[in-house]
């Protein structure tokens, strides 16, 4: 990481971060935002949503977004390109967990993990391409829940499994477009949706972690900032773990 407050690599560009107003998606809109890029956040959360882009002075416009609304993506993108004519990285943060078995797991609770944690992408993606005229950085986050099978989350680990097989269908595709696409997948972090495990989980997961800490949101903006840049120009397809060794 450059600490030189002077370092913009992203100076000049626009961003949308998805699941913006807190945790992880606030994170790395504030990074993002630190390294010059003009940031669109989208969330449910209008409150929280629009505190987090005040924060971040002029760099950060809040807009409303339910991910699984096809109307209000349209609506997202047609403010984009009245305001700046284009969109040069997407981030798609804004997903759920809430685990359950295979025998546990209800029709509508596997619907809504597909609606939010792999649908959206599907469907940002794909709104995000024509407004990428210049290229771009697309940026699908995902989860070490996506790489190996943990017990008691299989609506999760499908969806998280899939972003990943998008990502790379969607690498390839749009290579000739000079949008690169790539996922990040978290380890645990410490955020209110590592929390939702079962306390006897939670002490074996920390205890399955090398560098014997949770991450911190800041961590994946670190990466996500990274894919974003032109550091990154020569990446596409890939997949960057943050976990902290845990699949080592």
């Amino acid at each position: 990481m450059n600490n030189n407050t002077d370092y913009h690599p992203l100076a000049g560009r626009t961003a949308l971060v998805t699941g913006a107003a807190r945790g992880i998606g606030a994170a790395i809109a504030q990074r993002l935002a630190s390294e010059g890029a003009l940031v669109y956040l989208g969330d449910i959360l209008e409150g929280e949503g629009e505190k987090t882009a005040a924060h971040l002075d002029r760099t950060g416009v809040f807009q409303p977004l339910d991910v699984t609304s096809e109307a209000q993506w349209a609506a997202m993108m047609e403010r984009i390109a009245r305001d700046v004519g284009r969109l040069d990285i997407l981030v798609n943060n804004a997903g759920i967990y809430g685990p359950a078995s295979l025998q546990d797991e209800t029709a509508d609770g596997f619907r809504r993990m597909f609606e939010i944690n792999q649908f959206s992408i599907f469907w940002g993606m794909k709104c995000a391409v024509p407004l990428m005229s210049l290229g771009g950085s697309i940026i699908n986050l995902s989860s070490i829940g996506g790489m190996v099978g943990y017990k008691g989350t299989f609506a999760y680990a499908g969806a998280k499994w899939a972003v990943r097989g998008m990502t790379r269908s969607a690498a390839r595709e749009l290579a000739p477009l000079k949008i690169r696409v790539n996922t990040v997948c978290p380890g645990v972090i410490d955020t209110p949706m590592f929390y939702e495990n079962d306390p006897a989980q939670l002490s074996q997961f920390l205890q399955s972690v090398p560098l014997g800490a949770l991450g911190l949101p800041k961590d994946i903006a670190s990466a996500v900032a990274y894919l974003a840049s032109d550091e990154a120009r020569y990446i596409t397809g890939s997949d960057i773990l943050v976990d902290g060794g845990m699949l080592a």
